[in-house]
């Protein structure tokens, strides 16, 4: 199992890289693999709300 976690660039914050326990409250999704192994892509959230100005700009 591998685990990959995708972070957001020049955050207000440091985000943890390792388990899922980072502030920013990180959503978990098993990936199935070419082998049929499940890995686990950890996706975090910014703090400084890029999301809501990229969700506007469509």
């Amino acid at each position: 199992m591998t685990t990959m976690h995708v972070l957001p660039i020049n955050d207000l914050i440091e985000h943890e890289d390792t388990g899922t326990s980072c502030v920013c409250g990180p959503t978990e999704r098993p990936v199935k693999a070419d082998d049929g192994a499940i890995n686990w892509v950890v996706v975090h959230n910014s703090l400084d709300g890029r999301e809501k100005e990229e969700q506007g700009a469509h």
